[in-house]
């Protein structure tokens, strides 16, 4: 499934997790991204399905970890939109994003390439109710 990003992504999240890490604008960066979810785009539910989309979403994505800045930020505010390039993942689910390619300029630009790892994590499960 090949996901991407929708209005519906939450890409202030990914900004504020950016803003945490102390990313700046402009920064070119080797980072991990934990916790992303894909599922599959509201449109593959209606009708033929023309090819496997998803959506990614950031809401409940983790702590940013740095691992490597390789081009230098001009310290001027993060962009608002997000995009996400080359992530196919085998269905919904949470996944991790290791050492993934992320650009801040123009926009926020992640880029899943050759020596990205993109790992599935387990699903944990939502209780609706309380516990009594």
């Amino acid at each position: 499934m090949e996901a991407r990003v929708t209005a519906y992504s939450q890409a202030h999240q990914l900004r504020e997790r950016m803003q945490r890490a102390e990313v700046q604008h402009g920064q070119e960066i080797r980072a991990d991204l934990p916790g992303i979810k894909v599922s599959a785009a509201a449109s593959a539910w209606l009708g033929a399905r023309q090819g496997s989309k998803g959506e990614v979403f950031f809401r409940n994505m983790g702590a940013i970890r740095v691992r490597r800045v390789t081009i230098a930020g001009d310290g001027r505010a993060l962009p608002d939109e997000a995009i996400v390039q080359g992530l196919n993942v085998v269905g919904d689910g949470t996944y991790d994003l290791l050492n993934a390619l992320v650009r801040s300029n123009g926009n926020l630009h992640v880029i899943v390439d050759e020596v990205t790892q993109v790992v599935r994590t387990p699903r944990i499960r939502e209780f609706a109710g309380t516990i009594g």
